[in-house]
């Protein structure tokens, strides 16, 4: 079986591995390792740093003409993620590990300029692969168009429909999350499985705002596409970052307002499918 394996740098340019001429041997991205903390002697918990992996790959094109231009096109996209320190994407299925490519080496590239062998090491400081999945929650009228334009693009499709108001985790444990919650409403509330997320901020039309519980942050972009920190204005009583539990909870809201709760299922390997 041939690898399917993408590389999506942060302005996504993508490479494809494992069609037409790019391919990945066996490689170490499915393994993991937890490095063991003690205390007197005895395990006190388990951690993971900043880890390393190395993938086997092979140029293989059709022409000499087309081999130089893919080898170049190989550098600069994985290139421009290290001078402008953003991570770029190995995409496995429907996980991704956040990465830099770091190291090339080269062999067998004198035979012609068609074909080479590369052994790149990629580095991330975040070894987890993850599974995005949007759950989009409308709470207002269900007029369609109504405020559901954004001047700004986003990867999903914002229609009226209204989803079931429930949430479903289909992981085996709790997850981060992505929550975006769009305008017009005032001081949004959203209660999932009993727990509070609020921020107690005004958000016009065309604007939204982000929850991030991985990077601990909560940012109201302006539909000019300008950015306000609103971390001091969430509700202090509530830990707004709580994860996801496991399994289908009930979601409210305390408004007429559209939400999109990301579920950010974390995996120490890809899911085998």
């Amino acid at each position: 079986m041939i690898e399917q394996v993408k590389y999506v740098n942060h302005v996504n340019e993508t490479l494809e591995f494992g069609k037409g001429k790019l391919f990945v041997n066996e490689s170490d991205l499915h393994d993991f390792a937890w490095s063991v903390t003690s205390k007197n002697d005895r395990i006190s918990g388990f951690k993971k740093g900043i880890v390393s992996k190395t993938i086997p790959i092979i140029l293989k094109c059709d022409s000499e003409e087309e081999g130089l231009q893919l080898r170049n096109r190989l550098f600069e996209v994985c290139e421009k993620d290290v001078l402008a320190v953003k991570h770029g994407r190995i995409i496995i299925g429907d996980y991704y590990l956040k990465c830099f490519v770091v190291e090339s080496k080269k062999s067998e590239y004198l035979m012609c300029d068609g074909y080479m062998k590369i052994s790149a090491k990629i580095t991330t400081d975040f070894p987890y692969w993850v599974k995005e999945t949007s759950n989009t929650f409308n709470y207002g009228a269900g007029v369609s168009g109504k405020n559901l334009d954004f001047n700004r693009d986003f990867p999903y499709d914002y229609t009226s429909n209204l989803v079931d108001k429930q949430l479903n985790n289909t992981g085996f444990v709790e997850t981060n999350f992505r929550m975006n919650i769009f305008g017009i409403c005032e001081n949004p509330q959203v209660v999932i499985a009993g727990h509070i997320y609020e921020v107690a901020v005004s958000i016009m039309a065309n604007e939204y705002v982000t929850i991030d519980s991985i990077n601990k942050t909560i940012i109201l972009t302006h539909s000019d596409g300008s950015t306000e920190n609103c971390f001091n204005k969430r509700n202090r009583d509530s830990y707004i970052f709580k994860k996801m539990p496991v399994g289908v909870s009930n979601v409210s809201a305390n408004g007429d307002f559209k939400f999109e709760v990301v579920l950010l299922e974390e995996r120490g390997e890809p899911k085998w499918t």
